[in-house]
């Protein structure tokens, strides 16, 4: 070949070379970028997988330890409880022995799930806390096996003393490795969503710098990612509905706009969702979750917004117009679950803290004022509630008083005082009504302060027998003093009804201070009868067989006065003040009212006593409507203990009613 045929194909091959060179350059260039994208893919996959993982599994090991400590927590309750009515109980051996039993059957069911605790956390940063909780608990059942040595040997004062000075202490020890591990989930947590976070951030950073220099298909992995990054972050990892930073980033971006006053917040929790869970499992509760917050979800407009707080509560951001209907809906919602392989449907009722959203309010006053607006459900005993001004002020005041209650009934700030009751025939005292009183930094706290807060918070049980014990200890000196005492009566909480043992204390009192029947009256409020008739009665007939005298209070303020009249064998029935206000004033309608209760009791063969009467007006109709006993400041205010005590040498009163 010549020369230059050699050269003419040289030149053809450079040529060609040079032809192909820029698409060749561009091809490597898109297989390095795939390459690169796909490795960034990959990547920006692993670790949103890696990061759901770690943290899915964070959460799901975090609830199975609260799990675990809830069960654990709420046997401990029971076997403190067990051992306290064992204590009160000290003196019936049968009621002791058959409380011991359960105690110790409970004492092994709760070692047996600190056990199960303790596998699932030995090697984790909640190992301390187990030994803790083991080693409290193991002082608190030896302190409670002390208890039952000397209960068996009836020795009560040791008891008492291991009950008061170590097992106390050993609760407390307990209840605070307790509180212990729960802070540590809480750290745990919040490290594992900071974790996630920084992960998540550098995710973002790599993915925009592989948009930015290689190719749109890095994008879409980016974009898919971020996306991905977003569910991760604030998406509720059971129900897959909001969590509560989508939630309040939500409500921020309504407040930036705002729109946030268009809305109501609503916050609910399910009623007695743990029996699901007791009687259907964790699994199928679960299940009820995520079908009760996709039910809600579908019932919601386009700009609502729901998310899960944790637990079984939920909260909401509802429109002003659909409120009405929304609170309806969700007041009884049917789900499906599938339970042995069956489906069944449920009723999942609500209760509801419902919040008006004002100008100039932000995401977290929303939310922790909606939240106040659902623990006055349980409280006021009610389904929904809308927050008000004065809950916060309420709120602080109840925390304060509770506070410092256990602390007034030990240093006896707690005072009775008595209520005279008079004979208005001949104007002499026939009894009186014992009121507490509680002196507190030299002032009286008023008792509408202070009895609805304990009544709610179920603590008042523990003043009402406070109060009789301190009667009894009265006319027991009074007797041994000379001095005639008459009949007294104490007022005692619905709430000891639910107490089986509720006629036992009270007899106990009776016989420790040596008290004749003829002088006491156990006072219970008319809704008493019709909440728990069965447990109403019964504690009404041990009480009449001992001649203890009982009175119904507040008559005519409840909803089954008159069949109650019928049932209830009681002594007295005391006409509520509210009906007195109207007589003498020209109200001749609940003049006509009153004359026909007092008739009617008296036919019934019952005792009648009227409560506040402040004029001679009022006294005189009564007189004339042959009412013997009534009760007020016409006669008396509640006396402090020394001058009833005068009172009681000087019963006659003079020139008051002629």
């Amino acid at each position: 070949m010549s020369e230059q045929s050699k050269a003419v194909r040289r030149e053809k091959r450079n040529s060609y070379i040079k032809k192909r060179k820029l698409p060749i350059r561009v091809l490597s260039l898109t297989v390095l970028i795939s390459v690169v994208g796909l490795a960034g893919l990959l990547y920006i996959s692993y670790s949103m997988d890696r990061i759901a993982r770690v943290y899915n599994g964070v959460v799901k090991n975090d609830y199975a330890n609260l799990e675990y400590m809830d069960s654990i927590s709420q046997n401990f309750y029971r076997q403190q409880a067990l051992v306290f009515q064992y204590m009160d109980n000290f003196d019936d051996n049968d009621k002791k022995n058959n409380l011991k039993i359960n105690a110790k059957n409970i004492e092994t069911a709760l070692f047996d799930e600190v056990k199960e605790f303790g596998d699932n956390v030995i090697g984790t940063v909640y190992e301390s806390s187990y030994h803790t909780i083991f080693s409290g608990l193991n002082g608190y059942f030896s302190n409670v096996n002390y208890i039952f040595e000397f209960g068996d040997v009836n020795d009560y004062s040791t008891a008492e003393f291991y009950m008061q000075n170590m097992l106390l202490e050993s609760i407390e020890e307990v209840n605070d490795a307790v509180d212990l591990f729960n802070t540590l989930i809480k750290d745990d947590v919040n490290k594992t969503q900071q974790e996630m976070t920084n992960h998540l951030e550098v995710s973002r950073i790599i993915s925009i710098v592989i948009i930015v220099l290689l190719t749109i298909f890095t994008f879409i992995g980016l974009a898919w990612s971020i996306s991905a990054s977003r569910e991760i972050a604030y998406k509720d990892p059971l129900t897959g509905i909001d969590n509560m930073d989508k939630f309040q980033k939500d409500m921020d971006r309504y407040i930036k706009k705002g729109r946030i006053t268009e809305y109501i917040c609503v916050c609910s929790n399910i009623k007695d969702f743990t029996i699901v869970n007791q009687q259907l499992g964790s699994a199928v509760g679960d299940m009820a979750l995520r079908n009760f917050a996709n039910t809600v979800t579908q019932r919601l407009q386009k700009d609502e917004r729901i998310a899960r707080v944790g637990g079984d509560k939920f909260i909401m951001l509802i429109r002003n117009e659909h409120i009405d209907e929304f609170v309806k809906f969700v007041d009884r919602v049917s789900i499906t679950v599938d339970y042995h392989n069956e489906a069944h449907i449920i009723q999942l009722e609500t209760r509801c803290g419902l919040c008006r959203i004002k100008e100039g309010y932000d995401a977290g006053t929303i939310v922790d004022d909606v939240h106040l607006a659902l623990s006055q459900t349980k409280l006021k005993a009610v389904d929904n509630i809308w927050f008000e001004e004065n809950m916060l002020e309420q709120a602080y005041d109840r925390k304060t008083l509770l506070a410092e209650y256990q602390s007034a009934i030990k240093h006896k700030e707690f005072v009775v005082y008595y209520q005279p009751k008079v004979n208005i025939f001949n104007n002499t005292l026939c009894g009186s009504e014992a009121l507490v009183r509680w002196w507190r930094d030299d002032k009286i706290v008023p008792p509408f302060k202070f009895i609805p807060v304990l009544e709610e918070e179920g603590r008042v049980t523990e003043l009402d027998f406070y109060v009789f014990e301190q009667v009894c200890c009265d006319i027991r000196t009074w007797l041994d003093n000379g001095i005639k005492p008459v009949r007294v009566s104490s007022n005692f909480s619905k709430l000891h009804l639910r107490n089986p043992g509720f006629a036992e204390h009270v007899l106990e009192i009776v016989d420790r201070y040596n008290i004749d029947s003829e002088y006491l009256e156990i006072e219970l409020t008319e809704s008493s009868g019709y909440e728990d008739f069965d447990a109403f009665t019964e504690f009404v007939d041990k009480m009449r067989s001992r001649g203890i005298h009982i009175s119904i209070d507040d008559f005519g303020t409840g909803y089954s006065s008159l069949s109650l009249l019928k049932k209830l064998d009681v002594d007295v029935i005391k006409i509520d003040k509210s009906f007195i206000d109207g007589i003498a004033i020209g109200d001749e309608m609940n003049e006509s009212l009153v004359k026909n209760i007092i008739y009617m009791i008296k036919d019934l063969n019952r005792h009648v006593i009227c409560e506040g009467v402040e004029s001679m007006q009022q006294a005189e109709f009564l007189k004339k409507q042959n009412c013997h006993m009534v009760q007020g400041y016409l006669f008396d205010k509640p006396l402090p203990h020394d001058e009833y005590e005068e009172r009681l040498k000087s019963p006659v009163y003079k020139n008051v009613v002629e």
